[in-house]
């Protein structure tokens, strides 16, 4: 009895002095379907609910805060590049299985990294709102709106590049750049950006010039931009559609959101048609991306959140739109 009580104290000493083990576990993220509802109020009859998916993340607790995200196709599968507010860029795979859902997906979190190849080391730093990409050089602009400025970045773990543009206000701290899209043309690319408080800047990469331009009201009081997204990049077009998401959020309704189209032509911005609306019984949240793809009949439109809450889990609504 004795030889075993040593034995278990000498266990017990040699685990209390152990090294501490490296979670092993490679992230990766589940997509669990919302129960299947109906639009009652759909906005536009040639846009139809799909579904919703909430995000469940494992080995990780970096996918939390997405504020945009770009989506591409990839072989059989399509490849989301997602940024959050606290400088992160999460990426994974929409892969169908078969039976309406998507397969697990392998989880890539990388942090974004400022001129000199660190990570940055606060939120008024880290804090990424929109994302768009030059579809040419595979370049991704990402735009900042704690410490206002938009970054090139040619690779996800390199250094980022701040563009020196001139001619764009300073704009309120927690209103400012939150969306932007790229937009090609035959006399050189530019980014539009949609300011969250109210307004339109269109900044050329040539230059590195901004300018603001004239653009529609929102969808309604207390409706905030949070989106942008060229549908089809076309260098040789004379005008441009942009996808446009809106937020409205109060605490007695809760969040709602509304996805218009809009035409880029020239120096302005229209207004052409309101595409839809999320609000109950859809599953509503805090909707702060837009992304498309093209198919056989029109577009597939994703939709992606950033909870309200600590614990919220993102999500990633689908809508199909017949052109």
């Amino acid at each position: 009895m004795r030889s075993c009580f040593v034995i278990v104290l000498a266990l017990l000493a040699t685990s209390a002095h152990a090294a501490p083990q490296p979670y092993l576990q490679k992230p990766t993220v589940s997509f669990r379907a919302l129960p299947a509802v109906t639009d009652p109020k759909p906005l536009n009859a040639k846009v139809r609910y799909v579904g919703c998916y909430e995000l469940n993340a494992k080995g990780t607790s970096e996918l939390d805060g997405l504020s945009d995200f770009l989506v591409l196709p990839e072989g059989d599968a399509l490849k989301v590049e997602a940024i959050s507010d606290f400088g992160a860029i999460a990426r994974f795979a929409l892969k169908p299985d078969g039976r309406g859902g998507y397969l697990d997906s392998p989880l890539e979190i990388d942090r974004l990294r400022d001129g000199n190849g660190k990570t940055f080391q606060n939120k008024m730093q880290a804090d990424s709102e929109g994302l768009t990409y030059d579809p040419v050089s595979g370049d991704r602009y990402v735009s900042f709106e704690g410490i206002q400025r938009v970054m090139k970045f040619t690779g996800w773990r390199s250094a980022g590049e701040t563009l020196p543009l001139a001619g764009l206000a300073q704009l309120p701290s927690n209103s400012g750049m939150e969306a932007v899209t790229y937009v090609r043309e035959t006399d050189g690319d530019s980014l539009l950006i949609g300011v969250e408080s109210g307004g339109f800047w269109r900044c050329g990469l040539v230059l590195d010039r901004c300018r603001e331009i004239a653009g529609p009201a929102t969808p309604g009081f207390l409706y905030m931009t949070t989106s942008l997204a060229v549908v089809a990049q076309d260098e040789t077009a004379k005008s441009h559609e942009v996808l446009a998401l809106y937020r409205y959020f109060d605490p007695f309704s809760g969040p709602r959101n509304v996805l218009r189209l809009l035409r880029l032509e020239g120096n302005k911005l229209t207004f052409v048609a309101d595409l839809a609306k999320v609000a109950p019984p859809l599953p509503y949240d805090n909707y702060e991306g837009v992304a498309a793809i093209k198919t056989a009949e029109g577009y597939r439109i994703f939709l992606v959140s950033d909870g309200l809450h600590d614990n919220d889990k993102p999500k990633i609504l689908i809508y199909d739109w017949r052109r």
